[in-house]
């Protein structure tokens, strides 16, 4: 069920409105909500819910089963316990998501070797928000192993945390020390928090519908499917195109779930924080996808050593991370590479911040500003060739096409050079003038905000292709 799709907005109302009606009573508000998410979980595939309850299941047990063993004193036990999480949630992602990856590696090996070996597709379904739910659960389990957290006693509360629909199928990774406590709170939400719930969901249809679409229909998907047909100039552009498109796509998917999980009193992390304004690729890491980097930084590059264990041993566990950043988005090896070229990145940023950034401390001016943000920005431009390309081929004729050194320009439409000119302007400005029209309708009445909201999602349909556009992080 897609958030930019009427039968969304349709079972968001409902939902909205059985949740508050049965909001004394929290066993029944809570349940409804569980049947809910997997009614919209069932609205792709129904037996995608089978393995969302295994894993659910699975980590529910192993946390409990982990404070059993340490209590007792059974060390093996307990890591016994915390090795069943790992390996079924790994293993889930390895069967659906990477199997073909791993088969495909094998045979063009083999073949490498001498060997004549055919490579016969499998028939495997990518579950929605796999790599999502999977991250979230294996989280749970290690926290509670690490004695962070203390496991949950209701598994109603547990499936709740998982399958809470909203975040379910692109994030954001929500985290059980964050969102458990919530459910042991009385049911409210605020004026303030509906006020902000409508907001982002306009905002984040926007984003969508408005931009992201017309992004990818206009200039984005042409290029990539003939690069030939364009000037270098052309294909630079489509570059821009794509990396605000992405953004656009994916921030507007955790706006609407943000604003969506906000109607029903539950808060989620934030996910993005205006991106392409970093000015270094680790700052930039700081600001994109929060949520997956807090996670692998947390679950994956400390307990490697982090910088803790000398200079090579930090840039390997750099490379480690975002290899597995690279495959986490997709199996392929174009997402390996793409890992690898940010990794690197990130090894030149430390090496330059530890050994000049102690002598440059002073607070950046304009022009300094500047041009690490405009150095930063086309490095991850330039990247996403990478990201977007379905092969080597593809990302290759990119680069024969960026290097043609043609610069006549004949597609660009003067809305799609205001569209994309001033989305990276809007971008770059202060918040204040963005911030002032949210608190200016925050302060109207509620149900004039509805109206608002309402007036602009009319809006938004008719500026909408004519098919839902499936949001980008759906296939990761």
């Amino acid at each position: 069920m897609q958030f930019n799709s009427i039968e969304y907005a349709i079972f968001l109302v409902v939902a909205f409105t059985l949740y508050w009606a049965l909001a004394r009573w929290n066993l029944l508000r809570v349940a409804f909500l569980v049947v809910a998410s997997y009614i919209f979980y069932a609205a792709s595939n129904p037996w995608f819910v089978l393995l969302l309850v295994g894993s659910t299941v699975t980590d529910f047990y192993a946390g409990r089963g982990i404070v059993k063993a340490d209590a007792a004193g059974q060390i093996g036990r307990k890591k016994a316990w915390l090795v069943l999480s790992l390996a079924v949630n790994l293993g889930l992602l390895g069967v659906f998501k990477y199997a073909n990856f791993f088969y495909e590696s094998f045979v063009d090996i083999g073949n490498a070797l001498g060997f004549t070996l055919v490579f016969d597709r499998l028939d495997i379904l990518l579950p929605a928000g796999i790599s999502f739910y999977t991250f979230q659960t294996m989280s749970y389990s290690i926290d509670v192993y690490r004695g962070l957290l203390k496991p949950e006693k209701s598994f109603l509360n547990f499936a709740f945390f998982v399958g809470y629909f909203p975040q379910l199928v692109a994030g954001p990774i929500v985290r059980a020390v964050d969102f458990l406590p919530q459910l042991k709170r009385r049911a409210h939400v605020s004026r303030q928090q509906l006020s902000r719930a409508m907001w982002l969901i306009g905002i984040g249809l926007l984003k969508k519908v408005v931009i992201a679409d017309y992004l990818a229909v206009n200039i984005v998907d042409r290029v990539f499917d003939a690069p030939h047909r364009f000037s270098s100039m052309e294909v630079l552009i489509g570059l821009y195109g794509y990396t605000m498109q992405v953004y656009m796509d994916f921030s507007a998917y955790s706006d609407i779930a943000i604003g969506s999980a906000l109607l029903f009193g539950f808060k989620l992390p934030d996910n993005f924080n205006r991106p392409y304004t970093a000015t270094s690729i680790s700052d930039f890491w700081k600001r994109w996808h929060m949520t997956l980097g807090s996670w692998l930084r947390d679950y994956l590059y400390f307990p490697l050593g982090g910088s803790k264990k000398g200079d090579l041993r930090t840039y390997y566990n750099l490379f480690v991370t975002f290899i597995l950043i690279g495959l986490w988005h997709g199996a392929s090896w174009t997402f390996v590479v793409y890992g690898c070229l940010h990794a690197l990145a990130m090894s030149i940023n430390r090496y330059f911040r530890v050994n000049v950034g102690k002598r440059e401390k002073k607070k950046l001016t304009a022009w300094g500003w500047t041009w690490r943000v405009a150095l930063t920005l086309n490095f991850v431009v330039l990247a996403r060739i990478l990201f977007r390309a379905q092969d080597f081929t593809q990302a290759g004729e990119i680069v024969d096409a960026l290097l043609a050194g043609t610069t006549y320009v004949n597609s660009m439409t003067p809305l799609l050079w205001a569209l994309l000119i001033g989305c990276y302007v809007v971008h770059w400005l202060p918040r204040s003038p963005i911030d002032s029209l949210r608190d200016a309708l925050s302060k109207i009445p509620i149900p004039a905000q509805g109206a608002v909201l309402a007036a602009a999602l009319l809006v938004i349909m008719q500026a909408a292709s004519t098919e839902v556009v499936p949001f980008i992080y759906f296939q990761f």
